[in-house]
């Protein structure tokens, strides 16, 4: 590992977790959830299709945590190391907006894929708005040599089209 990026280790299980811990002790959980389902009735083939989720799965400082230059760059070698493991697959990621700060993990999450993403991926983007108001940001990140690129990302965005005109 180069020096910008923590240690991590992959644990696997149902989750398809890795784990890393930063200077200031705080431990990160990256889990790789299947979400192969939502694609069914879009396709007409099976999709690995995982939902990315960025946790905080221990803080001893008690603390919101810090900005850390490390972060980013560590997510982004975990990312790519989940994709080796299954070359076809997309990750999806969907802003958390249990405390309506969704905005601004999409933009920290855009800046983070945009420095990272390279040639080898593509970020579509959608949204989605409930009854409330809320909007719930999302991005399907998948291989641009993928061999069902097209469809895929087309599926993708007919579902959040159709999700966001349910009533």
């Amino acid at each position: 590992m180069t020096n910008d990026v923590y240690e991590f280790r992959f644990v696997g299980g149902g989750y398809n977790s890795y784990f890393f811990v930063t200077n200031s002790k705080i431990v990160y959980q990256i889990k790789f959830r299947d979400t192969a389902y939502i694609f069914d009735g879009y396709l007409d083939f099976e999709v690995s299709a995982f939902e990315m989720i960025i946790q905080v799965e221990a803080n001893p400082t008690g603390k919101n945590p810090p900005l850390d230059v490390k972060i980013p760059t560590t997510i982004a070698s975990i990312f790519k190391d989940f994709f080796l493991r299954i070359p076809r697959q997309v990750v999806i990621y969907i802003c958390d907006s249990s405390d309506t700060r969704q905005a601004a993990r999409k933009r920290k999450f855009d800046q983070w894929i945009e420095a990272f993403k390279g040639e080898e991926f593509a970020k579509i983007n959608s949204k989605i708005q409930d009854f409330d108001g809320v909007i719930y940001y999302n991005a399907l990140i998948i291989k641009r040599n993928n061999p069902y690129y097209n469809e895929i990302t087309e599926a993708f965005i007919r579902l959040a089209e159709e999700q966001d005109k349910q009533p």
